[in-house]
C-alpha cells in the first residue's frame, strides 16, 4: 500500500510538472548541439521526431546522427566558444533559433510538434542591407559581380544617393570585415519591393542566395532599376555563391 501511494505521488509529481515547453526544450537541445552541456543519444531522441532523426543519420560515418547540421557548418571560426543567443517564435509551430558558433553569428529555423522538432531549414547566413545605393546608368544589369570586396570596385557599379538628415547618408561598409553581395533587377516601370527569401551555407564553402520582387500592379511614369545589396562578414569571402532571382 505504501508502495503504491509513493508511485501515485511520483506520477502526480511528474504531472503538475508537465512537459517543458518548446522554448525550454530548444534551449536544452542548442545548447548540447552548441558544445555547452553533453550531447547524448537520449537528448537527440527525446528532441527529435523520428523522421529526422533518421535524415540525420549518418551510417558512413561512425554511425552516428549529424546534429552539426543544426550549427553554421563552418570548420572554425574567430572564437573557441560557442554560446545560445535567443529562441524567437515565428507561429505555426515555427522558432528562430539564434546562437555563436565559434564567434560567427548562425540563425537556423526550426519547427516544433508534440514537444519535439519535426522540420528545420538550414543555417540562414546573417547580413545587413546597405542603403543609399544605386545602380549607375552605364552598368549593365548583368554586368554586376556576384560579390564585391572593396569599395574601389563597389563604385564601379554603383553610386551613393545622398539625402538631408544623418539617417540620409549612405550605409557606410567596412570592407575589411565584410564585403557585399549585390541582388539587380532590370529596370521596371512597376513599384518594386526585393524579398530576400533565403541566404543559406548550402555546401562547405559554398552560400546558395534566393531572392524575389513584390510588384505594383500600376505602371509608373518613370522606371527604376530595383536593387540591394548584402553586407557579409568577411569569413565568407572566399566562399562561392550561387544565386536564383525570380519575379
Amino acid at each position: 500500500m505504501k508502495k503504491l501511494l509513493y508511485v501515485s505521488i511520483l506520477v502526480l509529481l511528474a504531472s503538475c510538472a508537465g512537459k517543458p515547453s518548446d522554448e525550454e526544450m530548444l534551449s536544452g537541445f542548442y545548447k548540447a548541439v552548441l558544445g555547452e552541456t553533453e550531447m547524448t543519444d537520449e537528448l537527440l531522441r527525446a528532441c527529435l521526431s523520428q523522421p529526422v532523426l533518421d535524415a540525420l543519420w549518418e551510417a558512413d560515418y561512425e554511425d552516428t546522427y549529424s546534429f552539426w547540421n543544426f550549427r553554421t557548418g563552418c570548420q572554425d571560426g574567430p572564437s573557441s566558444e560557442s554560446s545560445l543567443e535567443s529562441i524567437e517564435p515565428l507561429g505555426e509551430g515555427w522558432y528562430r533559433v539564434s546562437y555563436s558558433d565559434m564567434g560567427i553569428h548562425g540563425i537556423t529555423e526550426v519547427k516544433v510538434a508534440d514537444g519535439k522538432i519535426v522540420d528545420y531549414r538550414p543555417f540562414f547566413v546573417p547580413f545587413d542591407l546597405a542603403k543609399g545605393y544605386f545602380l549607375r546608368n552605364d552598368v549593365g544589369t548583368d554586368a554586376c559581380p556576384v560579390k564585391i570586396t572593396s569599395e574601389e570596385e563597389l563604385l564601379k557599379y554603383f553610386g551613393m544617393a545622398t539625402v538631408m538628415g544623418e539617417a540620409g547618408k549612405p550605409t557606410a561598409i567596412d570592407f575589411d570585415h565584410s564585403f557585399v553581395v549585390p541582388i539587380v533587377y532590370p529596370q521596371t516601370d512597376r513599384e518594386t519591393t526585393i524579398v530576400v527569401d533565403s541566404f543559406q551555407h548550402t555546401a562547405p564553402a559554398e552560400l546558395t542566395l534566393s531572392a524575389s520582387t513584390v510588384r505594383g500592379e500600376e505602371p509608373r511614369s518613370f522606371t527604376i532599376r530595383p536593387i540591394e545589396l548584402l553586407v557579409v562578414d568577411s569569413y565568407y569571402r572566399d566562399f562561392d555563391i550561387k544565386t536564383a532571382f525570380s519575379d
